[in-house]
């Protein structure tokens, strides 16, 4: 037998003999299906065509059980040239429902009848599999793959020619098909157990300091996997309450303020078959060093100060979410113990520099103290100076007492001045006054200002005089007394008001005229000829600056200047108690008059003339944003709503948000993107307006897409460079800046760049195609993205069809025979004693374990395909095997080619 056999033969040995592997994922160029499919082309199906074949879940040679991709495909075609699809079946919920997982298309070209093919799966159409998947294949045409009759009732098969053309993910009811036995299919599929997922951006530090606010994107981890239907699951391993993990964004963000230091976060990445890829984030949190606003500042002390008193508040701040910040006196220059530095009362965590109660302070000793504050937040510290600056103290003097004043008990009354006193102090600008006076009960008193004034109306006072003793006080010394005497002279009889009190409040409606008149006082006076004057004091005070009041007509009067606002002075009074004193220049009357102030409705009124919001264009009821009307309405409690005059808008009421009334997308032709409109707001009986400005944002909503999903190209090598080849124009809904599109092409699996698409989507050769043979198909990924991020790929093959060869000659050339050719003597040899080995560890199997499970497919030797035609002439059997497995094999290259004693010319591939 010639080296092929020879190979079989051994590789079923070792099938029978050695136990296969039981691991989940698959090991590399296992086999589901029949191992030598060429052993089984004895027949043709004859159900018709659009057949569908299911190799049956009764037959475990057919069933997948690992995990991994579909490598290879190699099936025998007895008749009926034409495409097929190889399948991949998986169960689907109820018995008998599959879920189709995967399909690839091979076209059998004629010539190629009577023939073992092999397909093998370029790395991006192969099929993730699993372990209970089924193989199946489906053709349109006339059935094509060849079978034998033989087996037990468990070579089952299902098959339909109600089947049709199906997609990825499509279920179809195999149970309710026909199932039959005793057919072994001419078909197996070589799986390997694919690649291993990887986490491509990991093993990275990023730096974030730990003033970041929560929620912040911290990073995106990206994982990436060769086999093109995996699906990929990426976990955090860390066990962290500071950080998140979205697992199908791929975002980590913070939780809450960051720990300062190194976090350090593990991931993994597992795909369908359970294969791991591992990698390690570190984000490295910087400290925010806190700052002292306001430091360097000066303070100063008189040297007998006696209470504890705050001198400076600090302003610190650190940008730190988490930290808290402490403040000290480091240290003083000269030394001592006279400050401190605390919390203030009532404060949180705002530090104040303090001065002790009873400190030791001397003007002579020390004039001044340098504090050198520090503030930390554990981490770093802030410094800063504070300099403290001590004053001498001197005493006030009396400028003007003693001395003797005399006054008129007529016209005196109460409140009336009587005298001032006059001090100076030259280190201190407030001055505290005191008195006693005799006789006892004086009926005056004196005021900070040093105003003597009188208690009460003296125009009955019988003493003739009193004696008054001063003391003044800077608040650290005390100077005095110092006498005043006070003469009173003559009598008078008071004058009387007829006109008050009322029996009720007068009524002043809010925002009456300036200078309106509210009330006339009337006065008798039995002395006859006496002029009178009149004074009004209001209770509360802020009467004065809401009336204006004539001392010399005695005419109350609002205010010539400020208007009365009702909602401004609710919260202090809204009747006013007004002390009204008429005199004669000697005697007094006094009576009270109350004014009420009543509310009225007033408008409200925007802040601006115009405001304006931008939001991006959307649908029906979405929101465009919030203008954030400033409006003001002088009445408490007031209810306020919007109303806006623009159709394309709704306002809301309460709130002012502007939303869509209708779908708004600038997308279409003539649609504006800027609205001004005219804004109401109303209490519910007056109004304001104000115009409001809305951009509307254009927004990247349409994907482009190419024409198809797949485009197919010819050329030649000769194939100029700059030849356009086709178009792959790909079309884009948006308009504006979003609608550019550019084109990239992905050849790095022809390792280099044969192939460019212009910015009109002409796709031509870029670099010379001389480096490729006649029959070989080239297949890119062409993406289109627009400027806004989005894109659509399609598949773009360039086929460079076969050139036609002069038909083989005849030749009468003899070939050795197998035993002539030395070559085959040496291997041969080998080969024998390998196989005496072998026999002879079956033997030891046997005896060690009695019973050896061996599955079909778990091992097949190096050799892909036989061909056998007659040959005459050397060279003519060289070019015309590689016209005729160009296809399928020629990849693999050429190892060896020779003939055989039969005349048959044999092709070996590795």
């Amino acid at each position: 037998m010639d080296k092929l056999k020879f190979t079989l033969v051994i590789y079923l040995i070792l099938c029978l003999c050695v136990p296969q592997s039981l691991g989940q994922n698959c090991p590399g160029n296992r086999k589901i299906g029949e191992s030598n499919p060429a052993s089984k082309k004895d027949k043709i199906d004859a159900f018709g065509t659009g057949l569908g074949i299911l190799l049956d879940a009764t037959d475990d040679e057919y069933k997948i059980n690992c995990c991994g991709v579909v490598e290879s495909w190699e099936f025998y075609v007895k008749t009926n040239p034409g495409t097929v699809q190889l399948q991949v079946w998986r169960p689907d919920g109820a018995v008998g429902q599959f879920k189709l997982v995967g399909q690839n298309s091979y076209t059998v070209d004629a010539g190629d009848e009577n023939d073992e093919l092999l397909y093998s799966v370029p790395a991006s159409q192969r099929i993730s599999i699993r372990a209970g998947d089924y193989i199946g294949f489906y053709t349109a045409g006339d059935p094509m793959i060849s079978h034998k009759v033989e087996g037990g009732a468990s070579d089952g098969y299902t098959y339909s020619t109600s089947l049709g053309a199906q997609t990825v993910g499509s279920t179809f009811d195999w149970g309710s098909q026909t199932s039959d036995t005793r057919k072994e299919y001419a078909i197996h599929a070589a799986v390997d157990p694919g690649n291993t997922p990887t986490l491509s951006n990991l093993d990275q530090t990023v730096t974030f300091p730990d003033s970041t606010a929560a929620n912040t994107l911290m990073y995106t981890v990206t994982s990436s996997d060769n086999d093109p239907l995996d699906t990929l699951t990426v976990s955090m391993t860390t066990t962290t309450s500071s950080f998140s993990f979205d697992a199908v964004s791929g975002e980590v963000r913070n939780t809450g303020a960051l720990p300062h230091g190194n976090n350090d976060l593990s991931f993994t990445v597992t795909d369908d078959c359970g294969k791991t890829d591992t990698g390690t984030l570190r984000i490295t949190v910087t400290n925010s060093v806190p700052v002292i606003n306001n430091l360097p500042a000066t303070a100063d002390i008189t040297e007998d100060h006696v209470t504890e008193q705050l001198l400076y508040t600090l302003d610190v701040t650190d940008a730190s979410l988490a930290d808290t910040v402490s403040c000290s006196i480091a240290s003083t220059n000269p030394s001592t113990t006279n400050f401190f530095s605390r919390i203030n009362a009532g404060s949180t965590g705002v530090y104040g520099i303090y001065i002790k109660a009873q400190p030791s302070l001397s003007y002579d000793t020390a004039r001044q103290y340098t504090l050198t504050i520090s503030c930390t937040d554990t981490k770093d510290t802030a410094q800063g100076s504070f300099i403290v600056y001590v004053t001498r103290n001197n005493p006030p003097t009396f400028d003007n007492l003693q001395a003797t004043t005399s006054i008129t008990a007529s016209s005196t009354t109460t409140g009336t001045t009587i005298y001032t006193v006059k001090s100076t102090d030259t280190d201190s600008s407030q001055l505290y006054y005191n008195m006693t006076c005799v006789p006892a009960n004086c009926p005056f008193t004196i005021h900070n200002s040093g105003e003597i004034l009188a208690t009460a109306d003296l125009s009955q006072h019988t003493v003739a005089g009193y004696d008054l003793y001063i003391y003044v006080t800077d608040g650290k010394t005390l100077v005095g007394p110092r006498t005043l005497t006070v003469i009173l002279l003559g009598i008078n009889t008071s004058p009387v008001i007829t006109n008050l009190p009322l029996a009720s409040p007068i009524s002043i409606p809010e925002n009456s005229a300036l200078s309106a008149s509210v009330f006339q006082v009337s006065v008798s006076d039995v002395n006859t000829g006496d002029t009178h004057t009149y004074t009004a004091s209001y209770n509360p005070g802020l009467g004065s600056t809401l009336f204006s009041f004539n001392t010399a007509t005695g005419l109350l009067s609002t205010s010539s200047s400020q208007n009365i606002n009702y909602e401004s002075i609710v919260s202090t009074a809204t009747t006013y108690v007004i002390t009204i004193t008429a005199t004669d220049g000697e005697a007094t009357a006094t009576q009270t008059l109350s004014v009420a102030i009543t509310n009225q409705n007033e408008a409200p009124v925007f802040g601006k003339d115009s405001y304006a919001i931008s939001g991006n264009e959307g649908l029906s009821g979405s929101t465009v944003g919030n203008p954030s009307f400033d409006v003001t309405d002088p009445d408490s409690g007031a209810t306020l709503t919007y109303a806006i005059d623009c159709p394309t808008f709704i306002i809301d009421s309460n709130s002012g948000v502007i939303t869509f009334s209708h779908d708004y997308d600038l997308d279409v032709a003539g649609t504006a993107s800027s609205i001004t409109c005219t804004v109401t707001v109303s209490d519910g009986d007056l109004k304001d307006t104000a115009s409001l400005v809305v951009t509307i944002n254009d927004v990247n909503d349409n994907t482009p897409t190419f024409g198809s999903s797949a485009y197919t190209f010819y050329a030649s090598p000769a194939t100029g460079v700059g030849t356009v080849l086709g178009s792959i124009a790909a079309s884009d809904a948006d308009i504006g800046a979003f609608g550019t599109v550019s084109y990239t092409i992905d050849q790095v699996v022809l390792g280099n760049e044969y192939f460019g698409v212009q910015s009109n989507g002409d796709f031509y050769v870029k670099n010379g195609l001389t480096a490729f043979s006649s029959g070989t198909t080239l297949t890119v990924t062409a993406t289109v993205a627009d400027t806004g991020g989005l894109q659509d790929t399609a598949t773009v093959s360039v086929i460079i069809p076969e050139s036609t060869t002069a038909a083989p000659t005849t030749t009468t050339d003899r070939h050795v025979t197998f035993l002539e050719d030395s070559r085959n003597i040496a291997w041969l040899t080998v080969a024998s004693i390998m196989l005496a080995g072998l026999l002879l560890f079956c033997a030891y199997l046997i005896v060690r374990f009695g019973s050896f499970p061996c599955k079909n497919g778990s091992f097949k030797p190096n050799a892909h395909k036989v061909n056998r035609w007659p040959m005459t002439n050397r060279t003519e059997k060289v070019q015309l095997a590689k016209k005729k497995h160009a296809k399928t094999h020629w990849r693999y290259g050429l190892e060896n080619a020779r003939d055989n004693k039969y005349g048959h010319y044999i092709v070996n591939h590795v």
